[in-house]
């Protein structure tokens, strides 16, 4: 406990907790968000790594820093420094450079996809094969169901289940995916109840409680914020609706994370499964993947538990 108290008494160290509450970031984002020189974010990193206030995850330009939420002592003093964030000095400036760091994110994801639509189906050998998991996910939901499909990208997804009929919202930030996405709708000959909306998973264009199902299929490692797409989510879900999440596992493929425009390098799965129940979603499920470089979570909204 004295080692906690100890690398929280200092300002620069206090600082970066407060932009830390909304997400974990690099060295390099901390430093510019911040106004410190790296090797200054480092030090002050590694204090409050040692003390147990923040995790460190992945390796070289990959690292990115986070708080330690999972000890209900350090929880609990998180929480506190949280409730007095505007008490810490610099309020307005980190915070204005902190949205400026997360929209920077945003268009670098938004940019890649841009360019690229036409040649992420180039490098799918790459990723996982979704035929070895993809009808257990479907299967989770039933015919007759409104479903979106967050980052939709070239609409596989959305003509499968379409042709389960289901209604399905397929919603991607990219207008050159969004138009693959349409040209692929119009060559299915099932294609009949599929609608595709331009918008963010952090900010999803949908009515609250308007679908029965969310879907997000290797979403999240292109997010700015993946801990917001759980939020959204939860708003757009009808109570009892059904979250699925496939994505990657934590890797140093470098090779995979440059070719298809990553902004992390896979998750744990247990911190994903916080995120979806910090979120309301309860009953997670872990369905099997035969490749093991995947996960996926699956859980139900309980409407009483995001309303408290």
């Amino acid at each position: 406990m004295k080692n906690i108290f100890s690398a929280l008494a200092n300002s620069s160290r206090l600082r970066m907790v407060r932009i830390l509450l909304r997400g974990p970031l690099n060295v390099s984002e901390i430093s510019e968000v911040l106004g410190l020189s790296q090797s200054n974010v480092s030090h002050s990193l590694r204090k409050l790594l040692d003390a147990g206030v923040v995790m460190r995850k992945g390796r070289g330009s990959w690292a990115y820093y986070s708080l330690n939420r999972f000890s209900p002592v350090m929880d609990s003093i998180l929480n506190s420094v949280s409730s007095g964030m505007k008490e810490i000095e610099n309020y307005e400036n980190d915070m204005s450079e902190l949205n400026y760091c997360y929209d920077k994110r945003r268009y670098r994801a938004k940019e890649f996809f841009d360019r690229v639509a036409t040649e992420l189906d180039e490098a799918s050998y790459m990723m996982p094969d979704p035929e070895t998991y993809i009808n257990d996910v479907i299967n989770l939901y039933t015919a007759g169901s409104t479903i979106l499909d967050a980052g939709c990208g070239s609409g596989e997804l959305v003509v499968r289940l379409d042709s389960r009929g289901m209604s399905v919202i397929g919603v991607d930030q990219s207008r050159e995916m969004l138009s693959n996405a349409g040209k692929r709708v119009a060559s299915s000959s099932n294609a009949r109840n599929v609608e595709l909306r331009l918008g963010t998973a952090e900010h999803l264009p949908l009515a609250d409680s308007s679908v029965d199902g969310v879907i997000a299929h290797m979403l999240l490692h292109h997010l700015s914020e993946p801990t917001e797409f759980f939020t959204e989510a939860s708003r757009v879900c009808r109570d009892q609706g059904r979250c699925t999440v496939i994505d990657l596992s934590t890797h140093e493929d470098s090779d995979l994370k440059r070719v298809q425009g990553d902004l992390w390098p896979g998750f744990d799965r247990n911190e994903v499964r916080n995120w979806m129940s910090r979120s309301g979603f309860v009953l997670i499920e872990e369905i099997d993947s035969i490749d093991t470089r995947v996960f996926i979570l699956s859980g139900v909204l309980n409407e009483r538990n995001v309303n408290g």
